[in-house]
């Protein structure tokens, strides 16, 4: 009886043990990139703006998917561990193998010097895309996606990729461009021109603003996190909140847009990322609502 009454308690002990590392695994960041090699992403890349034909005068076709002669994505050494390299000479994307929704995603980028056509007189750009679907390259170079922007000075903007569409409580500030305020009417941006009417295509139903400039200087890493939940998510930059957005959809049907593939853009700059990790969750985090 007294052995019976011992491996009971073990038993219970060790379904304590247990339960408690299912408690931690459910609520630790998870490497989303390993560091070493790409397993569990694909890429896309279409063909460098400066050679789109042939001396013929022939279209060169895209590279397409997982072809990269010119080395656009590659793995490189930096002073805190290997980070991914988007050289920018041919716009494209690497893309998650799997569709992932309600998370709490974070990163470090920062730029490189580098400038390719068509955008060697422009702020370097990239950027993180997030709920993408699709076919690879349905999307210009990309899939249709809501977009995070990462762009020198505009980290944390949004634009939308192909066919979505979202809500952001946004003002018109004194340009063309609305700008993010957090108590403002909800606005409703999208590309028109998937729509193919004579609706307004014009930049301020696309681009809309951050809150405010949290992007540190040239050459210094960047923190970016991104949350999302539900149809919701939030642009966070460097620890700051500089936008909510709200009600993410397809344009033409209106369907919720709540997962999908997550994506680092090749648009034409060199920039470097690292540290992807990601956490699932159930609810917006305590210290962002």
């Amino acid at each position: 009886m007294k052995n019976l009454f011992i491996a009971l308690i073990l038993i219970s002990f060790t379904s304590c043990l247990v339960d408690k590392k299912k408690e931690v695994k459910e609520d630790t960041w998870i490497t989303l990139w390993n560091g070493n090699d790409f397993e569990g992403w694909h890429s896309y890349l279409g063909q460098p703006f400066q050679i789109r034909t042939d001396s013929l005068g022939n279209n060169i076709e895209p590279f397409g998917i997982d072809n990269d002669p010119l080395g656009v994505i590659t793995i490189v050494p930096t002073e805190q561990g290997n980070a991914i390299r988007i050289s920018g000479v041919a716009w494209g994307m690497i893309y998650t193998e799997k569709d992932y929704g309600n998370y709490h995603l974070k990163l470090k980028m920062k730029w490189g010097e580098e400038k390719h056509p068509p955008r060697k007189d422009r702020p370097r750009d990239s950027g993180l895309l997030y709920h993408g679907y699709g076919a690879p390259g349905s999307a210009n170079n990309w899939m249709s996606s809501q977009e995070l922007q990462i762009q020198e000075g505009d980290i944390g903007d949004y634009w939308p990729v192909g066919d979505v569409e979202i809500d952001i409580p946004s003002v018109l500030n004194d340009s063309v461009y609305y700008i993010y305020k957090k108590d403002a009417d909800l606005r409703t941006y999208y590309l028109a021109k998937i729509l193919q009417t004579a609706q307004d295509d014009s930049m301020a139903k696309r681009r809309v603003l951050k809150a405010f400039d949290a992007e540190k200087p040239h050459g210094e890493w960047n923190d970016v996190e991104l949350i999302t939940y539900g149809d919701s998510s939030i642009h966070i930059v460097n620890g700051q909140v500089v936008m909510r957005l709200f009600n993410s959809r397809t344009m033409t049907t209106k369907e919720p847009l709540n997962f999908g593939k997550i994506i680092l853009q090749s648009e034409g700059a060199e920039v470097y990322y690292k540290d992807l990790q990601l956490k699932l969750i159930d609810d917006i985090p305590e210290e962002f609502n």
